[in-house]
């Protein structure tokens, strides 16, 4: 088990109640769910201009592409019908609350998270999304081997700061945004 692997010990459980919720997908609330999903995709988009900025050079490729990707998503949401002046879902709020918060933590913590962040989303992502349905292109996005090559890129750089970090302070973090990963998805309830 690789330290990455280790850091979500307990809270696997957590990856795995997620991956099981009963998602109804009809249109309608996927839209939702998708207009819900900009504002929190736009606080992202800052809290990687932030990472970026304090990058040093050997990490700032794969963040860029990370950037370019979510630049991509946001326009992509506002294709479908989010709109920026939207009002935003307590839990829509609430994550983007944490994600503000954990960008006031040093470079390394904020790139490890980063990392979890896509990953966590991506696994529970995969557990839902099958066959066609309006999410096709989303799927087709985020599963392209460009993204997972960021995502791959995102693991190499978070596996090298392991060993300078707090794994109870990254593990208390791991925890909240799993959290708000199954309070976002039981909007599809």
């Amino acid at each position: 088990m690789d330290r990455l692997e280790a850091l979500l010990g307990p809270r696997q459980e957590l990856l795995h109640e997620i991956q099981a919720l009963p998602i109804r997908w009809d249109r309608e609330r996927f839209l939702f769910w998708l207009k819900q999903d900009y504002p929190f995709v736009e606080a992202l988009y800052r809290y990687l201009v932030g990472l970026l900025s304090e990058a040093p050079q050997a990490h700032r490729p794969p963040l860029v592409h990370a950037l370019l990707a979510t630049v991509e998503e946001l326009d992509w949401l506002l294709s479908q019908g989010a709109s920026p002046g939207d009002p935003v879902h307590p839990v829509r709020r609430a994550y983007i609350d944490l994600l503000e918060e954990m960008g006031g933590l040093p470079y390394p913590y904020r790139l490890v998270l980063f990392y979890f962040l896509n990953r966590l989303f991506l696994e529970a992502w995969n557990a839902h999304v099958q066959g066609e349905g309006p999410w096709q292109e989303l799927s087709e996005h985020w599963s392209a081997p460009e993204f997972q090559a960021v995502l791959f890129d995102l693991e190499v750089l978070a596996q090298g700061l392991l060993s300078q970090l707090d794994p109870t302070l990254l593990q208390g973090y791991l925890l909240r945004i799993l959290e708000m990963e199954k309070a976002t998805w039981s909007l599809l309830l």
